[in-house]
């Protein structure tokens, strides 16, 4: 019995001593982790992605790149990462109080961490790479520069990424709600629309109506009003919708909320704040937002309710799930207010009134259909060619399935392209899924197209887009987290590769060689080059690959040999072979 008091005991100090680390972070901790820059910010903490909360902050480097990084505080670098997609060259900082510091998009290392990076490309032979350091490897100082800003991976613009994490879990922290960063910011969020859904259940099933949009006006700096003067009428149950966005002084970015409470009747029955959030999260950015309209929108569009399937974890207050309840005739004053990272705050007040029973909006479903469950496996099919997969989680809601063999005639510009299945329509895509779902066609395919057949998405205009997937024993199968119109096709044309200079040039004037990749359908997979038989790595942008012929040593004033190998993801090689004098 002792023995386990004491192993409880310590486990509950471990616990206790990770939270506390994580909450009593300070601001004189960190110092700024950019040098010579003016200090404005492009994007701020758990703003909406696609498919994801932004986990950072974005800060501008003036346009260019090779801005001075310097680690925001003592630690070492526990992960080095260098791709061509993602953070791109990025650098990861473990510090003694329990944090990571993440710094992206970088251009450059410090010498010795660039020296381990190119000995790895090689050692692997692979021009991607994602390693973890030791603690004595790579340490650093408050202060010290440790990379150069960039513009490398997923970025469309020169920019620094940086976020902080707690270390253990990886839990992303609001690095200006915290205090950590403090950018120059009186402004209040802005409040554009407000909007009113009425929802009705039938057999589990979540059934909306359309929705009813109310302009709203400003009444002075941080004061809303609805455009209808009028209490605005809703059914016995419904849950509203509201788009906001906010700035920063001298700035023209947009930038999310950081928190929205709700209240009816002056008692407070939802609050969203996002001080941090797990990647295993991340996704809920479309359950938290209303994703019909936050998926082309450049507003936040928060949901002011939490659905079936969602999660808790953003909601320290939540009453009857964000549902507003209102009698016949019953009046009611519903108040938001929205809150920035910066503590600057908006209110939008109004009244509403209970429409009679008649005007209320009833669900129903269609005689027949496909129910699916979010907290329970489906699957089905269409016909003997199409089947569904989508197995629990996958929802953020039940629902009313809408899968038939479409009319929609599937095409692709190239001709060389075959379409080989009708399309089939599984539900729409405003409805966001969580995680995968399977599809899967089953038909005869002739064996010379076999190798290259995958599933492809199709437009509203019908042109299709290459999904992937794995064809064997004449059945496709694939996974996709959207849900659309797809078929089956093949694509036999092989990639192509451009040298960005003429076979046998003199290129002792050059630091970098380049060859520009393009495919006509589904897309470049993988790439390879040597030089003069030795495999050298590359760095890859905007369909762009290229050879650093400084760092590789190649130099002599000879001849080189060099060939480029290129597949594309539906399994179609191509290669060529020059030569290039340096």
């Amino acid at each position: 019995m002792r023995r386990l008091i004491l192993i409880l005991t310590a486990v509950f100090a471990i616990l206790t001593s990770s939270e506390s680390s994580a909450q009593k972070l300070s601001a004189d901790y960190y110092t700024y982790p950019l040098r010579d820059v003016v200090g404005y910010y492009s994007a701020n903490f758990a703003e909406m992605r696609s498919n994801h909360f932004h986990s950072g902050i974005d800060f501008k480097t003036d346009g260019v790149t090779g801005k001075p990084v310097v680690a925001v505080a003592d630690g070492y670098v526990s992960r080095v990462m260098r791709s061509p997609s993602g953070y791109g060259w990025a650098l990861y900082v473990n510090h003694p109080n329990g944090t990571t510091s993440v710094y992206g998009h970088l251009s450059r290392f410090r010498k010795d961490i660039e020296d381990f990076v190119f000995a790895e490309r090689h050692r692997r032979k692979s021009s991607r790479i994602d390693v973890e350091c030791a603690k004595d490897q790579f340490p650093v100082r408050r202060g010290e520069e440790i990379a150069k800003s960039g513009n490398t991976g997923s970025s469309l613009g020169p920019h620094l990424h940086y976020e902080l994490r707690e270390t253990a879990s990886q839990k992303t922290l609001n690095i200006i709600a915290s205090g950590i960063v403090k950018p120059k910011d009186d402004i209040s969020p802005y409040i554009m629309k407000v909007h009113y859904v009425e929802v009705d259940t039938v057999s589990g099933v979540p059934c909306h109506s359309k929705l009813a949009t109310y302009t709203v006006n400003k009444a002075d700096n941080n004061t809303y009003r609805t455009a209808q003067k009028s209490p605005i009428k809703v059914g016995r149950k419904g849950y509203f919708i509201l788009e906001t966005s906010d700035r920063k002084n001298d700035c023209a970015n947009t930038y999310g909320v950081y928190n929205i409470k709700a209240q009816v009747d002056g008692e407070t029955y939802f609050e969203y704040r996002n001080d941090g959030f797990p990647f295993s999260l991340s996704r809920y950015c479309n359950a938290v937002s209303y994703y019909p309209l936050q998926r082309n929108s450049r507003n936040e569009v928060m949901l002011i309710a939490s659905k079936q399937g969602g999660t808790d974890y953003f909601y320290p207050t939540l009453r009857n799930r964000g549902v507003v309840t209102c009698k016949a005739d019953q009046k009611r004053e519903i108040t938001f207010i929205a809150t920035d990272d910066c503590d600057n705050t908006s209110t939008l007040s109004f009244e509403i009134v209970g429409k009679s029973d008649a005007e209320c909006f009833k669900g129903s479903l269609t005689e027949g259909t496909h129910i699916v469950y979010h907290d329970r496996d489906f699957a089905a099919k269409v016909d003997d060619t199409f089947s569904v997969v989508i197995p629990k989680g996958s929802l953020y809601e039940s629902i009313a399935l809408d899968m038939h063999r479409s009319d929609v005639k599937p095409f692709h510009p190239d001709s060389t392209v075959r379409i080989l299945s009708a399309a089939y329509t599984v539900h729409e895509n405003s409805t966001p899924i969580q995680k995968g779902i399977g599809m899967v066609f089953t038909t005869p395919v002739e064996k010379a197209l076999q190798p290259y057949v995958v599933m492809a998405s199709v437009g509203k205009d019908g042109r299709i887009y290459s999904q992937g997937g794995s064809y064997r024993h004449n059945r496709l199968t694939s996974r996709t987290t959207t849900f659309g119109t797809y078929c089956l096709a093949a694509d036999t044309t092989p990639p192509t590769i451009r040298p960005q200079f003429e076979d046998g040039a003199d290129c002792r004037g050059r630091d970098r060689i380049a060859f520009r990749l393009s495919d006509n359908f589904s897309g470049i997979s993988s790439y390879a080059v040597t030089i003069d038989g030795e495999w050298v790595p590359v760095d890859y942008s905007s369909g762009r690959i290229s050879i650093n012929l400084n760092e590789e040593g190649i130099k002599g004033g000879k001849s080189h040999k060099v060939k480029v190998t290129l597949k594309d993801s539906c399994g179609n090689r191509a290669q060529w072979e020059g030569t290039f004098i340096r």
